[in-house]
């Protein structure tokens, strides 16, 4: 593993491309570092875009190092799952391969079927991801939390939109990337929902 310094210099450079106009995705820039730290890198990365700042080392506040602490764990565990040779699945994998539907496997967590087919598209920071709800996936997918973790920060399926879109030259907008919370808002859920997440997301409005 690379010490932190490393890392921090690395997320100075991909905030430089981007305050540089140019428009490049995590996976994209990760793919050009060593091999062995690509997972933790993205994971970090992931973790100080949502942080929003990196020009100087801060102080984090208890629930900051936890979040961190959260990511380098995700990390770890997709990395180890890539070391152990066995094929990393993303979340649609594993759901596919249990034969259930978004609908369905969203009905047994008690999560809004959008939020949980955002969450397939890789469009929730993974380090805002309830502990519990990886455990849940865990047990409605009939796997452990680790495969979990490291499905979360596997690439996303490519979707038949997204490859006529390339093979056509035209640009979607990309959607954004938010937390967990905001994730849970945006997607109306029902007052079931909300009381069944009500302890991790306390200020999701009812």
């Amino acid at each position: 593993m690379k010490d932190r310094s490393y890392f921090i210099e690395a997320a100075l450079r991909y905030e430089e491309l981007l305050e540089s106009g140019q428009v490049i995705g995590l996976d994209a820039f990760v793919v050009n570092e060593p091999a062995e730290v690509r997972e933790e890198l993205r994971a970090f990365l992931e973790f100080n875009l949502m942080l929003g700042e990196l020009d100087a080392p801060v102080a984090l506040t208890p629930e900051e190092e936890a979040t961190a602490d959260r990511v380098m764990a995700l990390a770890r565990a997709a990395l180890e799952r890539e070391l152990s040779g066995e094929p990393v699945q993303n979340l649609t994998g594993l759901r596919k391969a249990q034969q259930l539907t978004v609908r369905r496997l969203a009905l047994q967590l008690t999560l809004p079927v959008d939020l949980l087919a955002r969450l397939e598209r890789g469009k929730v920071h993974v380090a805002t991801i309830p502990e519990r709800l990886i455990e849940r996936l865990a047990e409605a997918l009939q796997t452990t939390t680790s495969i979990i973790q490291a499905a979360l920060l596997a690439p996303p399926p490519v979707s038949a939109e997204a490859r006529l879109s390339a093979e056509d030259g035209i640009i979607e907008p990309d959607e954004a990337v938010v937390s967990f919370a905001q994730a849970f808002a945006d997607s109306a859920p029902t007052d079931k929902e909300r009381a069944a997440w009500a302890d991790v997301l306390p200020n999701v409005r009812r």
